[in-house]
């Protein structure tokens, strides 16, 4: 075999997808051209495509050497560096690139990838543009566009990047499972469903199309056709550890009980220190828990959370610096001018997670008045500049604010009146969210923070947002933090924010209901005492419970393993909690 024969071959294959061919003909021809920067870059694409990017450097590298002004090299190169979690060096590569050929659209493309790695989402943004602008038609800069703008809470726009790609192609099955959740978030149920139904329909064996419309119908109540999915993806793929942990929350005791050999065999075969493996930790808990094995499940629970805690590492320190930072922006008595009023108005229902945020929105959202929104990360995002740049927040600031979260809205049904954003962090924000919005109603959820404590110690989240949740420790700090932010805030918006307690709540959702109700102005409807009969999607954990009749199960489940939560009681800021810590 030549040289020529060989980069043949290598190319060849590479274009099959048969890397390991493609490697072995690429090693070849350097053996038998080493000053040859084409075979050294071939050898580079093969040897990353095979899983081992970090090797392929070196290639990269000797092309580069031989070749310094080898562009498909350097753009080789540069991806490379991002792939093995070394962004900044590739981005400073890019931008040099970028000067020299300002026509590559690759380069472009790669530079915002770099960009988001980096968390310069808006760089990557104004990036991807460029690229758009050099190549409108590739559906891969699309993806990418869609990716930056879910990064930057832009929904709306993601959603517009990925039925841009799917108008060049009308059956790309990733665009068609992406699109799903985005839709889902802007309240475009049906349509959320129908996109993914047709990627499962286009790729029935695609495992990340079925999980995505497994997960759609638990979302929207079908609880039989998700747990049909969940077990098609088993079918496919036995050991997969996010359909083992949704159908333990699914099925029946007896058959969450059965799982536990398929939940022990996947445990034997997946990697440690992974998502999954915590995934398959949770799972084997709820199934030693319906075994009847309750200290042998709280185990499987600390393994389950330990995972996680080494994978999504709090730092309390930093956390109440921002929340010290935050609240320094508001020392004393919030006044308004009203001039930024709006109508509809937000209703804002804050409070720890697990709290009970969901159905204080299914009891308003049952209005027929009220667009329940569901967990809105808006306005953290539009906020993000400001706090952690320690911005100034002025009031061009907070009509800047308005009119892109307005933009950013689902569609509200005629008639609304009000809608609410159920975020619960959206506690640290009050005093933003009361600048922009003086006609803003706050209602703060509030519940003994034991049973919170052991509902987050049994949840898997999704994102990094909640991190804390998965130490005692952590939680306890974090706790600690709410209660001062909220003691904060009645003290500068006096009367103005309404408590509701859980409790109150599920034992006369009535009663308490009406209070929420005149509180936001709003007239009393018999529906609202109902809010498992008027249930639309709900996109958080609480998506299966709320199907239920309001219900009292959930009050003081902590007292039947009050040793569990002994290290997150010792870290309570015992002033702050006295109304709940008193027994």
């Amino acid at each position: 075999m030549t040289y020529e024969n060989d980069m043949l071959d290598a190319q060849k294959y590479l274009q099959q997808g048969n890397y390991k061919r493609s490697l072995k003909a690429a090693l070849s021809a350097s053996r038998k051209s080493p000053g040859s920067a084409v075979a050294a870059n071939i050898t580079g694409i093969a040897t990353s495509a095979t899983g081992r990017p970090g090797d392929a450097i070196k290639y990269f590298q000797k092309a580069l050497k031989l070749t310094p002004d080898f562009p498909d090299a350097q753009k080789n190169f540069a991806q490379t560096l991002i792939l093995i979690g070394r962004p900044g060096v590739a981005l400073a590569q890019l931008a040099k690139l970028a000067i020299r050929t300002p026509a590559d659209w690759k380069v472009w493309y790669l530079k915002a990838q770099a960009e988001l790695a980096l968390g310069k989402e808006k760089d990557g943004l104004a990036s991807v543009d460029r690229a758009l602008a050099l190549t409108a038609t590739s559906v891969t800069v699309h993806h990418l566009r869609s990716t930056i703008n879910l990064s930057l809470g832009h929904i709306k726009d993601a959603i517009d990047d990925l039925y841009a790609a799917l108008k060049i192609n009308p059956e790309d099955v990733v665009a068609l499972t992406n699109l799903s959740l985005p839709l889902a978030r802007q309240t475009r149920f049906e349509e959320a469903l129908e996109v993914v139904q047709k990627a499962v329909k286009l790729a029935p064996n695609n495992v990340a199309a079925r999980y995505r419309l497994a997960t759609q119908f638990v979302e929207m109540g079908r609880s039989e056709d998700g747990i049909f999915h969940y077990n098609a993806i088993l079918d496919m793929q036995p050991d997969h550890a996010g359909a083992l942990e949704q159908l333990t929350l699914l099925l029946s005791k007896a058959e969450v009980a059965a799982l536990e050999p398929k939940i022990q065999m996947a445990l034997k075969k997946v990697a440690r220190n992974s998502e999954d493996r915590a995934s398959l930790f949770y799972a084997l808990s709820a199934a030693l828990s319906a075994q009847e094995k309750p200290l042998d499940a709280d185990k499987m629970l600390g393994l389950a959370n330990k995972e996680m805690a080494n994978l999504l590492p709090y730092d309390p320190v930093a956390d109440a610096d921002v929340t010290r930072a935050i609240l320094g922006r508001f020392p004393a008595i919030l006044e308004s001018d009203g001039e930024t009023s709006t109508a509809p108005y937000p209703v804002f229902v804050i409070g720890l997670p697990r709290s009970g945020t969901t159905l204080v929105e299914a009891v308003l959202g049952a209005h027929p008045h009220v667009a329940p929104l569901g967990e809105r990360g808006t306005a953290g995002f539009l906020l993000r500049d400001i706090i952690e740049q320690n911005l100034p927040f002025t009031r061009n600031d907070a009509i800047k604010m308005i009119r892109e979260d307005q933009r950013l809205m689902p569609d509200l049904p005629e008639g609304t009146v009000a809608y609410v954003d159920k975020m619960p962090e959206n506690y640290r924000l009050v005093g933003f969210l009361k600048s922009a919005y003086p006609n803003a109603r706050i209602i703060n959820v509030r519940r003994d923070p034991r049973d919170i404590a052991l509902s987050m110690w049994k949840s898997h989240f999704s994102g990094t947002a909640l991190s804390y949740t998965y130490d005692w420790d952590r939680m306890a700090f974090r706790f600690n933090l709410y209660a001062q932010s909220m003691a904060h805030w009645k003290t500068i918006l006096p009367g103005q924010i309404l408590d509701v307690h859980y409790k109150d709540l599920v034992e006369d959702v009535e009663a308490t209901g009406r209070s929420m109700a005149a509180f936001c102005d709003l007239e009393w409807h018999g529906a609202m005492a109902r809010p498992d009969l008027n249930a639309t999607q709900v996109l958080t954990h609480s998506a299966t419970q709320l199907r239920r009749p309001v219900h009292t199960d959930s009050i003081e489940k902590w007292r039947k393993n009050p040793d569990l939560l002994t290290p997150f009681v010792k870290g309570f800021d015992r002033t702050l909690w006295s109304d709940y810590l008193s027994d």
